[in-house]
Order: C-alpha cells, then structure tokens, then sequence
C-alpha cells in the first residue's frame, strides 16, 4: 500500500504558485501608488484608521505578501485596490437587502476588500461570508485592522470542490458576489462551479459580479504564461451558460450582462494589454426566477 497522501481536488491554476519568485511578467507593475484612488484612500483613513502619510506604504507592504501568497494578476496589477462590488448596478439595492438581514457569499474573496466596502457603506457583517481557495484573509485583517470588529466568515475552500462548513451553506444563500473567477476556466468548469452556485442559492437568490470577457474569441487555448484553456464570455453565451445550468438543476435564471471596456470600469487599458484587443469586462447580475 503506498504511504504517499492521496492528491487533494483543486481548481487552484498552477500558474498562479508559479511566478512567485519572479515579476517578470506582463500582469506585474513596478509601482502601483497610482492605484491608490481617493476612494481607496478614504477607505483606509477612515475605515482601517491608516494615517495618510502612512497609507502608500502600507498599500506596498500588503502587495509584496500577496505576491508571496499567489502571484495573481490583481496582485500584481493592484486591482484589490479597486473593489469591484460598487460597480455592480445592483449595489444599491444589494446594501438594501444586506441591512434587511439577507445573507452574502463572496466567492473568490481574495482580501476581502469588496465585504469592507460593504460594511463601509452600511451592511452589517454577521451574514457576510467568503471563500477563496487560498487564505489571503488573514493579510487582509493586516490591510484594513479590523479583526475585533469584522464578523465575516471565511472558509478556504473550492468552489468546484466545496469543504463540509460550504456545503453546509446549501440553499440559504441570498446573494452570491463571484468575480475574477470563472474566466480562469473552460466552459465545463464554468457549468459545474454555477451548479453550486445554484445549490447555495435560496428561492429567489441574485448573483452579482465582473469576469474577463471577449468581443470576439471566447475559446481561449492554454499559453505559456497562463497554462490553461479558459472560455470568455460575451453576455449571448453567458445567458447560454445559465439557461444549461437551470435545465440541469430544474432552476431558472435571468441574466443581465454586459461587455464593458476597461475605462468604463475604471482600469487603465495598458495595464491588460496582455490579454489581447478583444478583452473586456463582462457585468452580469443574473436573478434565480424559480
């Protein structure tokens, strides 16, 4: 019998353990202080008590562990320091129902910075919860210091893979967030992670978030740099992709998506050439209807 631990299932891309030691990558700038917006700054000041003389270095500081944690692109790029969930045009009325009690998933949560500005903004956090299936959240306690007053769940789990405390989740979730994640897969991967999406679903759930997207090929074969194929969406497929997962769940879901470029959403269009001239960003809000 062989001594050696079974392999455990994980949808974590190699490519994200490895450029660790190197930054010689395209999704990696040599600074990010630009990053620091007005709002981000704000943030920090008034929210995790950062002295404003203090507040660049402290941003550098995080971004130097993440790196060592996983070499992602919105670590490398400085992207956390642009939550993602304001941009939703269904914030409004996601603060609404989080201060009425209802419960949220952030799914991929990396340092939590999208549950923060919730809680900035009014939501309470005892019904927050967040996954990722790499623990950055303890470096975002360090980020916004907020452990004795921050009340989110965290489980490091696999959405594709989910541990006993997410399954635990089923059904009772009312608003999922899932961003910078399913774009990372094929179309397959996609299915089967908005299956569980839809088991932790309540009866009318709404499903919010940004992926990257495409204008024009949306099959996307493995490279060397990002070493395996993905599927990116434009909001005709998206829908597509949820009709499939309501026939095989007995569910039904309506998706409202759209392709937005990068300045609409605030990026710096240089900063994602990489990912080539078709490349967008697809906003989706995607409501359970039975």
């Amino acid at each position: 019998m062989s001594s050696e631990p079974a392999k455990r299932e994980t949808s974590d891309p190699d490519w994200s353990k490895a450029y660790r030691e190197t930054k010689d990558v395209p999704w990696y700038l040599d600074s990010i202080d630009n990053k620091v917006t007005p709002e981000t700054r704000l943030l920090l000041e008034n929210y995790s008590n950062v002295a404003p003389t203090d507040v660049v270095q402290h941003v550098r500081d995080i971004r130097d562990k993440a790196w060592a944690i996983r070499s992602y692109p919105c670590t490398g790029l400085g992207l956390w320091l642009n939550p993602m969930i304001p941009k939703s045009p269904a914030y409004h009325k996601i603060i609404k129902r989080l201060q009425g009690g209802e419960s949220f998933l952030d799914i991929g949560c990396f340092l939590g910075q999208d549950l923060r500005r919730l809680v900035a903004d009014g939501a309470p956090s005892e019904r927050l919860y967040a996954v990722d299936v790499v623990n950055h959240w303890e470096l975002g306690y360090e980020l916004f210091r907020d452990r004795e007053r921050f009340s989110a769940h965290f489980m490091e789990t696999d959405i594709l893979y989910p541990n006993a405390a997410l399954e635990a989740l089923m059904g009772t979730i009312d608003i999922i967030s899932i961003t910078h994640v399913l774009h990372q897969w094929d179309w397959d991967d996609q299915v089967k992670a908005l299956k569980r999406l839809s088991e932790l679903s309540s009866p009318g759930a709404m499903i919010v978030g940004f992926q990257v997207g495409s204008a024009g090929v949306r099959e996307r074969p493995a490279t060397e740099l990002a070493k395996s194929a993905a599927y990116w969406h434009d909001p005709v497929s998206f829908q597509k992709m949820w009709d499939q997962v309501g026939s095989e769940t007995g569910t039904k879901w309506s998706s409202n998506a759209q392709l937005k470029t990068w300045e609409e959403i605030g990026w710096d269009p240089k900063d994602t050439e990489y990912l080539g001239a078709d490349a967008r960003i697809i906003q989706f809000v995607v409501n359970r209807t039975a």
